[in-house]
């Protein structure tokens, strides 16, 4: 896929969300530091600019690229400040769309995606041009780590509230339908990529996580997020978990044959919790495990939002217990997110815990550390391990493994990659 591609692809998971506490807050914070009357979140994908949140101005308003100044520092990919537009040696493919907007003064500074790539600015504008030292490129870029991070939170939110009923959030998805879905399942369009899984007191590769990945003709590959709502509240969520743990026990098999170090290697695959109240559930699991050769041991089943299934549903079929017993590793997933209700954590017995990735990626803060902490202890008196992932830094990678969690993942170590990559993933960098 094309850059552009991809970054518009990227930029559609923004484009809907809803001003948050933390987006306003900075907004006001990046309007004072300058003295400037408005500040905005710009979201730019291919066609259109989305301001999703703003200080002093509208939010809601989406225009076309030819009158966004923020589409030309997205695609330089670094800030651009113009005190004044009417001065000499302006950039002038964001000083136009300024002053056709009736204003003297700009700042913009790009934002980048949990992809790592630029699809929003945080900007100021103001309609009197402004002395230079108005504008401290440290102070604002302060101001934009602190706008990313909100930005980012907010995309979490927003996936998490999703249904299988919701308004598409990009128009690369817009018109995907649950029987697109399913012959895509059927003639193996969606496959499982994989991210590393590293031990973070060795710095080893322990297991992988099998994403789903659509690989679409027209529109290139396609998160999960794209298409899995549409079908995790119907009886094709069984089968398409079950699609994906086929193919990714036969590329675990198929990296053995291949390669040493893949044997102590295990894979982890999504499972919803539609499976655990299934008698047949087990068996069905069992059947797919055998026909790959692939011990039940080398298989992590990841619970993922429960909320829709009630708690005795899962501990009437017992099917939890009944893969332990078998060798499965059992983890309830995105624990800290808003899913998972203490009831679940006091009834059910599981091998581990995966932390949601918003603790991950606030290891850098007090607040994530204590939060992380406390998972660690909790994991630890139930004599479980812990999971942290949204891992993207190595000063995180280090938080992670002082505060006591056995496992990482993130983008600190790679992004998902098709199974072709897994010698890449294999050298993943290591902690030091």
């Amino acid at each position: 896929m094309a850059e552009d591609d991809r970054r518009a692809q990227s930029a559609s998971h923004y484009t809907r969300i809803a001003p948050s506490p933390g987006l306003t807050s900075v907004l006001a914070l990046a309007a004072q530091v300058t003295g400037c009357p408005i500040a905005m979140i710009n979201v730019v994908d291919g066609t259109h600019q989305y301001t999703v949140a703003a200080h002093g101005f509208d939010t809601g308003i989406v225009v076309p690229l030819g009158m966004s100044a923020c589409a030309g520092v997205i695609a330089r990919g670094a800030p651009v400040i113009i005190p004044d537009t009417a001065g000499p040696d302006v950039d002038e493919a964001v000083a136009d769309p300024v002053r056709r907007a009736g204003f003297r003064a700009y700042a913009g500074i790009p934002l980048l995606s949990r992809e790592d790539l630029p699809v929003a600015t945080l900007c100021v504008f103001d309609n009197e041009p402004h002395p230079v030292h108005d504008f401290d490129l440290a102070t604002l870029q302060h101001c934009a780590v602190l706008a990313g991070e909100a930005l980012d939170a907010a995309r979490s939110q927003n996936s998490r509230i999703a249904t299988s009923a919701r308004a598409p959030r990009g128009r690369r998805d817009a018109d995907i339908s649950i029987g697109e879905v399913a012959a895509a399942i059927d003639n193996g369009q969606i496959v499982p990529w994989y991210m590393p899984i590293v031990d973070l007191q060795t710095g080893e590769l322990t297991a992988v996580e099998a994403l789903a990945r659509w690989v679409h003709p027209e529109r290139g590959v396609l998160a999960a997020d794209a298409f899995i709502p549409l079908v995790e509240n119907t009886d094709l969520i069984i089968d398409f978990d079950l699609t994906m743990l086929a193919r990714a026990v036969t590329d675990l098999q198929r990296w053995r044959s291949e390669r040493t170090d893949a044997d102590n290697i295990g894979v982890a695959v999504n499972f919803s919790a539609h499976h655990f109240y299934r008698p047949d559930c087990a068996d069905r699991i069992d059947k797919v495990t055998t026909a790959a050769g692939m011990a039940p041991s080398s298989v992590t089943l990841e619970i993922t939002e429960s909320v829709a299934v009630p708690t005795t549903a899962l501990i009437d079929a017992h099917v939890i217990d009944d893969l332990r017993e078998r060798g499965y590793i059992v983890v309830f997933d995105d624990i800290g997110g808003p899913w998972l209700p203490a009831e679940h954590l006091l009834a059910i017995g599981v091998n581990g815990l995966k932390a949601d990735r918003t603790v991950g990626s606030s290891l850098h803060t007090p607040t994530g550390r204590a939060i992380a902490r406390a998972l660690t202890a909790l994991t630890d008196e139930l004599g479980q391990f812990l999971v942290i992932e949204g891992i993207e830094t190595a000063e995180q990678a280090h938080q992670a493994r002082l505060v006591g969690a056995r496992y990482g993942q993130g983008y600190h170590w790679s992004a998902a990659q098709p199974a072709d990559a897994f010698p890449m993933l294999s050298s993943a960098p290591r902690l030091t």
